[in-house]
């Protein structure tokens, strides 16, 4: 399948990048390797998101699209690339204009679009982009390096998840090779949370509910607005929950608006974050899963509760 995606991305000419709503540092570091790589190919394109970029994932400036597209092309995008997309549900709004070319990792993924390119023995999409483009014999520079590593890193947690295989290594040192630095990297995503990150932390914590091997918590959008923070400034805390010990699987919610809630979950030992995430329509991997869902965070925790307490006792 990877060859297949590799001749799409030759024979066409005009492209779209689209990937998940509150994209992550692999969502990040994949859209904008694969972009960097089409503007090596002269190709064109433009990256389209339901919600915004985090500000501290932009570790390299990001690639602007041609703005003669619309102009060369009758018909742009002929291709739509859906990077780190389990499923339609996961992009928003956003509906895709061309073919659809899905490049995925998550488990859940039951295979989509025109052409899909799922696999789950990956560690990340941005390994498989990184794959896709020596295929496709483009240059790695520092930057696509940079992204790529990013991406990595981030979907194995620093290098500590399960996915952290050998091949992992290898390809984190070909990428240190070709100029990415694993400090840098490090340093924005590990050490670079704003003060308003621990402002909601420390509200969490101190409602957090630690019952059956199950920590559960919520953040409403009017204590976010309290907090003048966003929902985006609740990215990551579902890790702090996860780091207590004795916690089997970590429950976050957090309202997105007034109707509707984001809930990210976390298992150590067990698939419970992923049957847990599907059980609401949602999916990802065996220990790392979410969901967005109609409703409000508060009302919806121990409903969510009660479904990961299914999966941690048949467990």
């Amino acid at each position: 399948m990877k060859k297949k995606i590799a001749e799409i991305i030759r024979e066409k000419s005009s492209f779209e990048i689209i990937t998940h709503e509150w994209p992550d540092a692999d969502a990040v570091g994949s859209s904008t390797a694969l972009a960097m790589a089409l503007v090596a190919l002269g190709k064109d394109f433009q990256i389209v998101n339901s919600t915004p970029t985090p500000e501290h994932l932009l570790l390299t400036p990001l690639p602007e699209k041609n703005s003669k597209f619309e102009i060369r092309n009758s018909k742009f995008p002929e291709v739509s690339l859906l990077l780190d997309v389990s499923d339609m549900g996961v992009i928003g709004e956003i509906k895709p204009k061309g073919m659809v070319v899905v490049i995925d990792h998550h488990a859940t993924n039951q295979g989509f679009g025109d052409v899909c390119w799922a696999d789950s023995r990956m560690s990340s999409t941005s390994e498989m982009i990184y794959e896709l483009l020596n295929a496709l014999d483009v240059e790695i520079t520092e930057q696509i390096a940079t992204n790529i590593y990013m991406g990595i890193f981030g979907d194995t947690g620093g290098f500590v998840h399960p996915n952290t295989t050998k091949k992992v290594f290898e390809v984190a040192k070909e990428l240190v090779n070709k100029g990415a630095n694993p400090n840098y990297v490090a340093d924005k995503l590990k050490k670079n949370k704003p003060i308003i990150y621990y402002n909601i932390l420390c509200l969490v914590i101190q409602r957090m509910s630690v019952k059956d091997g199950i920590c559960a918590a919520y953040v409403t959008s009017e204590e976010l607005r309290d907090l003048n923070a966003t929902p985006e400034d609740a990215s990551g805390i579902v890790e702090e929950l996860a780091s207590i010990a004795g916690v089997e699987l970590a429950i976050f919610l957090r309202d997105i608006d007034s109707c509707k809630a984001h809930c990210s979950l976390r298992s150590r030992n067990t698939n419970a974050a992923r049957l847990t995430a599907q059980a609401f329509g949602g999916g990802g991997h065996d220990k790392a899963a979410g969901f967005s869902i109609q409703g409000r965070a508060k009302e919806l925790a121990p409903v969510v509760f009660k479904e990961g307490l299914r999966w941690i006792q048949t467990a």
